[in-house]
């Protein structure tokens, strides 16, 4: 196991996991003693979390219990009937068990790749993203995504193609939404050296969309980014965020209520920090052409989901933005930036679902 010098601590990938694992596993355990499921926290913090739970107990189920755009994100629920096998409650403890276990593994991950930049403690920032925390025990199926990304990341940078394109597959089906924004990287990143692999990810993108067009027509995609039934679910997300918040769109209920404060603080912080990102490699200070690549795509048009929070559940996945306190800080300052990051990520954690 790889180890680096961390202040004046060795710390291995393997007790970064397992510290995370110890840590979200107790929240749930709290949860559970509160007489509360995933499927409590996730249709009380109104996320997507309750459609996952009502797809893992039928996933093939006709019709379907929910849009096409829900299936589109197949690989969580999925996986949840294939152990949980549609029993009501074994499904609520297991949604909840991969998600702290692909959150952990994620964070591990991501540490393995922010020490090879000297950006260890970046570490902190990503696994106490409020966003990220209340996606893994809402039932959201980011933290699988983001584990499959991240490891299908470390894997390409050690020119592991063959296990890099098949982890970047599976990703596909997690979210092919929020890959797509990432797959020029893949493409351009190593040349002609990855495009033979590149084609393993091809198909799968394309195998998944005939399978989706299949069961649910053309059509019914098409009505959904019109935004028919719902508002449009495509378009331009700064232009979503600034409406929302200097004029009320209605329905947006993140940006109402007792946690406004919060929130707002939470969305903020990461828009200022998107904005910095670019700042950084545009100056040259540091340039994460992952990360770029992500935020100037995604950021320019991207799924609006109605709500900003989709968007910045997808930016979530850009390393850079974790990178940029240690960027702009040093020493004392630093650790004690990110000792009070991890209370306040905790903190905003606790308030949503309790």
């Amino acid at each position: 196991m790889v180890e680096i010098k961390l202040s004046s601590f060795r710390i291995s990938s393997f007790t970064i996991f397992a510290a995370f694992l110890a840590l979200n596993f107790a929240f749930y355990v709290i949860g559970l003693l509160s007489g509360k499921t995933v499927f409590n926290f996730a249709n009380e913090a109104n996320t997507d979390g309750t459609a996952y739970y009502t797809i893992a107990l039928a996933p093939f189920k006709e019709p379907p219990v929910d849009s096409g755009f829900r299936y589109s994100t197949f690989l969580y629920p999925l996986l949840v009937w294939l152990i949980a096998a549609g029993n009501t409650f074994a499904t609520a403890v297991t949604m909840e068990v991969i998600n702290i276990i692909t959150f952990s593994l994620s964070v591990a991950i991501f540490y393995e790749i922010a020490k090879t930049e000297s950006f260890p403690i970046a570490t902190i920032f990503y696994a106490f993203n409020p966003i990220l925390l209340i996606s893994m025990h809402g039932g959201m199926n980011e933290p699988l995504y983001y584990m499959l990304m991240f490891a299908g990341l470390l894997l390409f940078r050690k020119d592991k193609f063959l296990p890099a394109s098949l982890v970047l597959s599976l990703a596909v089906i997690a979210r092919p939404d929020f890959f797509i924004f990432a797959l020029p990287y893949f493409a351009f990143a190593k040349g002609k050296r990855f495009l033979p692999y590149l084609s393993i990810i091809l198909i799968t993108i394309a195998g998944f969309g005939y399978y989706l067009v299949s069961r649910f027509t053309l059509q019914h995609f098409v009505e959904f980014a019109r935004g028919s039934d719902l508002p449009p679910q495509l378009g331009i997300p700064f232009a979503t965020f600034l409406y929302n918040r200097f004029f009320g769109a209605t329905g947006t209920f993140q940006i109402r209520g007792t946690n406004l404060i919060l929130n707002e603080i939470v969305v903020w912080t990461i828009f200022l920090a998107i904005i910095l990102s670019i700042y950084f490699a545009v100056r040259k200070r540091h340039v994460d052409m992952f990360s770029l690549c992500l935020i100037v795509l995604g950021s320019t048009i991207q799924p609006a989901y109605s709500y900003f929070s989709g968007y910045f559940r997808f930016i979530s996945l850009a390393p850079s933005l974790y990178k940029i306190p240690s960027l702009l800080l040093k020493g004392k300052t630093l650790k004690l930036l990110a000792a009070l990051y991890a209370v306040f990520g905790l903190a905003l954690l606790a308030v949503w679902f309790f």
